[in-house]
């Protein structure tokens, strides 16, 4: 993947002609992307505006190119937050660093049903939702076993499957808006500079998933104790 990004948030490049003049119809056309798309990217940063002549707005090659951008980013794993961050300047180091992050072992599916011991119904069921990446992923990250381990113990204890997936169906919609308050927070609140951004994110990565594991697990375990205690003292059927 090339690491330079294209102009995220500049101006359109006044070397384009009327020969590659765009409307946001045909762009989204061209882009394999939905119009709503296109002005939801524009209104995180993501996609520098056209340029505009009266009341029409004419996009050209570099949209095209920079849409391309993201669509290889995000089939990549990287969020919006994270792509938004990396068109911001400076971000060669920072994109080498999550690449980096990102360069464990990629397991394909079929070795995903041989080391889970899962039968393909709920492996292809988990990856059809995107759980473990994008929903058109050929290959996987290795941690993806171990989150379908986990899954196949809860299924052996005799959560049923449906029950389960709904709940992780439900925690992937709300963990990327979750991620990107979090980047922004980091970012907001503290003085590193963009070249220095990759050094803090190596180490904020683990930190903060540790301490949302952390909450997420001390807050599982009270609810638990708390509703056994409901059953025992016949406050719930």
């Amino acid at each position: 993947m090339a690491t330079s990004l294209t102009n995220p948030t500049g101006l359109t490049s006044s070397a384009s002609t009327a020969s590659d003049r765009l409307r946001v119809d045909e762009l989204a056309a061209q882009s394999g992307v939905s119009v709503d798309t296109i002005r939801y990217y524009q209104k995180q940063g993501l996609l520098h505006h056209p340029a505009k002549e009266g009341r029409i707005g004419w996009y050209d090659h570099t949209h095209v190119a920079r849409l391309d951008e993201i669509k290889r980013l995000a089939d990549d794993g990287f969020t919006l937050a994270q792509i938004a961050e990396l068109g911001n300047g400076s971000s060669e180091a920072l994109l080498a660093e999550l690449q980096r992050q990102r360069s464990n072992r990629r397991v394909t599916r079929d070795e995903l049903l041989a080391e889970t011991g899962l039968a393909a119904g709920p492996v292809d069921l988990a990856i059809a939702a995107g759980l473990l990446g994008p929903a058109d992923a050929t290959d996987f990250d290795a941690s993806s076993i171990q989150m379908l381990t986990a899954a196949a113990s809860l299924l052996d204890a005799g959560v049923p499957f449906t029950d389960l997936a709904k709940l992780a169906v439900r925690h992937a919609q709300h963990v990327e808006s979750l991620v990107a308050d979090a980047i922004e927070l980091f970012i907001d609140n503290t003085d590193t500079d963009r070249e220095g951004l990759a050094e803090e994110v190596s180490a904020l990565v683990p930190t903060v998933a540790a301490l949302v594991s952390q909450h997420f697990e001390n807050t599982l375990v009270t609810s638990l104790i708390d509703t056994a205690k409901a059953h025992a003292d016949g406050g719930v059927s």
